[in-house]
């Protein structure tokens, strides 16, 4: 097959890719005067030293990016670990990074990295086409079990050849062309051979090491992340806003549960970034010697996804008097900030290959004839019932950005149609065990990557399967065709149809479009987030 060379990046369509950045900069607009990047106008040189405090919400379930895909750890591990490539978040152009360019077989079936020279982990070793090799054979010899997110990503993964040693070639035994976008991502960070060789559980402690600007120079779990800076690093990606070393000497991640306690920090000085405020505090952030800095999350939006084991989850007329039950707009006005939207997709506006479908609506009345017309009549207390059996669900979440008053809400609005929701708050800890029981109804699940095939990753046969099938579906068959379609026209048409059927079929509820928010003190310069907003502090410096 005869090889598209790529040196330096691969470009999507400009009509896709247009699509893809409109809604972030024109959001972006609204509070930051038209750029993600935070700090003061007149600043001037960034100087180099002194310690970044950053508050976290939750502790650090697992250290280890290709284990766990929570903010908290890509906050922490993308500062550590560098990627092959990098993607521009303004254009959702794939860039070089630790590989210099590459090549990709017209059937996105193997892909070629000739590394950059000169790059060393935090330990000393070199960056070395082994090396790479290495991260995704552990990745793929632990299996979706342990790397569930890394492994979607590796997709068909039959093997990475080492060709001499700065080039190294990964084939699949079927067309992945979403890989090449998950080579940018934190998940399939390049991690040291050192670290490789340790167990899952010792790198979920902290035991990382990577090729990127800092490196973790304390762990007391629950408490505090460290991070010193790297002497001699010099291979950041063109994306980023200077060359060198990264300015902060060192980073503090404090965990600080109380959203309350993080803004008083914030506001005295013991912080200098939330990395997630509440809704109602983020006004009082704007101006004043502070900022707000926000940009929608692409990939997955906030959606509902139903477990379609259990019974009640499992009625098709339960699942779409849920979807049509919920009053997204008030949602939206009611808890969330102006960087946040309606869902018009599972998708987000921010995802390359969106499109709004139909069928997301609130008609409570609607979602009455269907619960009715199904057998489910109101009992004593207004909750429906169908042969002795209340119509009552369990929905988990985990802590985010007004993720409890949201649920709460929902809640409100499915029991005004006879709904009752059990709502349930999981601890960081909790997560994994909790999914994978399968006991519950449904799930509260967003998941932020800048590749539409993010949707093949969370509701996919061969991905996540977080709808629990036990064997494939129409709609599992179209996710996993667009992966390895490399025409653009047509794997629109893929995905909006299997985004489409989705949504008809309340596999999928979506919420809203949720966007990463942060307040930091006005003396944070160069403070911006990378394509999946997420944070990255290789440039930022303090001017204090």
């Amino acid at each position: 097959m005869r090889p598209q060379t790529r040196t330096g990046a691969a470009r999507r369509p400009l009509r896709l890719a247009t699509a893809a950045v409109a809604l972030p900069l024109t959001l972006l607009a609204t509070a930051c005067g038209g750029t993600e990047a935070a700090g003061g106008g007149d600043a001037g040189e960034p100087r180099p030293g002194g310690t970044l405090a950053v508050g976290l919400n939750t502790s650090l379930a697992c250290a280890d990016p290709h284990q766990n895909s929570s903010n908290v750890t890509i906050f922490v591990a993308r500062q550590i670990a560098d990627s092959l490539t990098d993607q521009d978040p303004e254009t959702g152009e794939i860039t070089p990074w630790l590989a210099e360019s590459w090549e990709v077989s017209e059937s996105a079936d193997s892909y070629t990295f000739h590394l950059r020279e000169g790059v060393t982990f935090g330990d000393g070793t070199p960056l070395n086409a082994e090396a790479v090799a290495a991260n995704f054979e552990t990745i793929a010899d632990l299996g979706p079990g342990v790397t569930p997110l890394a492994s979607t990503y590796l997709d068909g993964y039959a093997g990475s050849e080492v060709v001499d040693e700065h080039t190294v070639t990964v084939t699949f035994d079927h067309s992945n062309v979403q890989f090449l976008q998950g080579t940018a991502t934190i998940t399939l960070g390049i991690l040291a051979p050192a670290t490789l060789e340790r167990t899952p559980e010792e790198r979920c402690a902290g035991e990382l090491i990577g090729a990127g600007p800092f490196v973790i120079d304390g762990y007391q779990p629950e408490q505090r992340i460290t991070l010193q800076r790297r002497d001699g690093y010099d291979w950041a990606s063109p994306v980023l806003e200077h060359t060198g070393e990264a300015y902060v000497e060192t980073v503090d991640f404090d965990v600080v549960p109380e959203a309350g306690v993080r803004a008083g920090q914030l506001r005295n000085g013991e912080l200098h970034i939330d990395t997630i405020p509440l809704t109602e505090d983020v006004p009082g952030f704007e101006g004043n010697g502070f900022g707000v800095v926000g940009r929608p999350y692409p990939g997955v939006g906030v959606n509902l996804i139903p477990n379609l084991r259990r019974p009640l989850a499992g009625e098709t007329a339960v699942r779409r008097a849920i979807q049509l039950g919920v009053d997204r707009e008030e949602i939206v006005s009611g808890v969330l900030t102006e960087y946040d939207r309606v869902a018009e997709n599972v998708i987000t506006s921010a995802t390359p290959f969106f499109e709004p479908l139909d069928g997301i609506a609130h008609d409570p009345g609607r979602a009455v004839e269907l619960l009715e017309d199904d057998g489910w009549l109101p009992g004593a207390d207004g909750v429906r019932e169908k042969d002795e059996q209340r119509l009552e669900l369990l929905a988990l979440y985990h802590a985010g950005r007004q993720a409890g008053p949201m649920m709460e809400l929902v809640q409100s609005q499915l029991r005004e149609i006879g709904i009752d929701l059990q709502i349930r708050l999981l601890a960081p800890a909790e997560l994994a065990d909790a999914e994978a029981s399968g006991e519950w109804d449904l799930w509260y699940s967003p998941f932020h990557r800048a590749e539409a095939d993010s949707a093949r990753a969370v509701f996919g046969f061969t991905g996540r399967n977080q709808n629990r099938v036990e064997e494939a579906r129409p709609v599992d068959e179209l996710l996993q065709e667009q992966s390895g379609e490399a025409d653009p026209e047509r794997r629109q048409e893929l995905i909006t149809e299997a985004t489409q059927e989705l949504v008809d079929e309340a596999y999928a509820i979506p919420l809203y479009e949720l966007a990463g928010v942060m307040t930091h003190r006005e003396g944070v310069q160069g403070f911006h987030f990378e394509a999946s907003s997420r944070l990255s502090l290789y440039d930022v410096w303090l001017d204090e």
